[in-house]
């Protein structure tokens, strides 16, 4: 597909086809709801808004693997490994990804685990075949919540969490540069495409007294190709009493950027809440473009806490 043919424009008719209802549970890569492993991770149902067609994963940092299991069209059987693809990663972010021939579709996952080891997340998605792809997202957590500890002083329970920020769209990547290569003479039409990949940056606030959490994507940039993309406001939102968080992802209030909606959520872990993991699932965010959605995973430390971002420096700790 060449640039005059997307145009830009891309009437991609890239219907979302939902996972089963219910979310997805994002057991442990060393324990969970499959028998393996000692199965010390928290199972937590991520939204169905945020998951979408990701029914399980299986993320190890250590042993650097994932199997994933998607309502959709990667391969057999239903947990499938995907190959590590350091080509493909991305602010951080480890890439894995699976194409089973030149004329099955292409998927990437971006995947990360936080630096105290206790909560990790996961974005995959296709880059479109057959005017339809399949992706989401999840994420989990080690043990059980461990909210910070609030006194009477002043800003206690305020805590700041910021990182970098790495998605997957359902736009084709320019020249989809690592599909495999189909015979000389394959129509087009028959062709998957490689999805597009972006970068940015990640600040989350949260108020543990009050339960509340908001933050912004920025720097937002399309992945080799330097295009840049609008920030996108995360609405504050409840923290539930496990932990987790699910918002309205939105534009700008008063900027005339282009209309941005969908959603985000995550889960805070590690001793008083020194990590987060989420994803946040774009629907909309270029009014010339179709059908376009993004999921992007982010995976930060708590500012105060050793190897949290150089932005920490601004910011009081709890």
């Amino acid at each position: 597909m060449t640039g005059s043919d997307m145009d830009y424009r891309l009437t991609l008719a890239a219907v979302l086809l939902l996972a089963a209802c219910g979310g997805s549970p994002f057991p442990d890569a060393t324990g969970g709801d499959d028998g393996e492993g000692d199965g010390d991770s928290e199972t937590v149902t991520v939204p169905e808004s945020l998951a979408v067609n990701v029914t399980a994963a299986r993320y190890d940092a250590t042993s650097d693997s994932l199997r994933l299991s998607i309502a959709g069209l990667d391969s057999s059987p239903a947990l499938v490994t995907y190959q590590r693809n350091a080509d493909l990663d991305v602010g951080g972010y480890r890439a894995y990804s699976i194409q089973e021939d030149p004329l099955d579709r292409m998927f990437v996952a971006l995947a990360r685990e936080s630096r105290d080891g206790a909560t990790r997340a996961v974005a995959v998605a296709d880059g479109g075949q057959f005017g339809h792809y399949f992706g989401g997202g999840s994420f989990e957590r080690d043990g059980n919540f461990d909210r910070p500890p609030i006194s009477a002083a002043t800003g206690s329970g305020q805590v700041t969490y910021a990182g970098t920020y790495a998605a997957l769209q359902n736009i084709p990547a320019a020249g989809n540069p690592d599909v495999l290569t189909p015979p000389a003479g394959t129509a087009d039409e028959l062709l998957p495409n490689q999805p597009r990949q972006v970068r940015g940056n990640i600040l989350l606030n949260a108020n543990f007294s009050d339960d509340q959490v908001n933050g912004v994507v920025y720097n937002r940039v399309v992945v080799n190709e330097g295009t840049s993309l609008p920030q996108v406001i995360l609405a504050p939102t409840e923290i539930a009493e496990n932990g987790t968080f699910t918002g309205s992802a939105e534009n700008p209030e008063g900027d005339n950027v282009d209309a941005i909606t969908g959603n985000y959520g995550g889960i805070f872990g590690g001793s008083d809440s020194s990590s987060v993991a989420g994803v946040v699932h774009l629907e909309t965010f270029n009014d010339d473009i179709d059908l376009e959605q993004e999921h992007g995973v982010f995976v930060l430390t708590q500012c105060g806490q050793p190897g949290d971002a150089a932005i920490c420096d601004t910011v009081e700790p709890n």
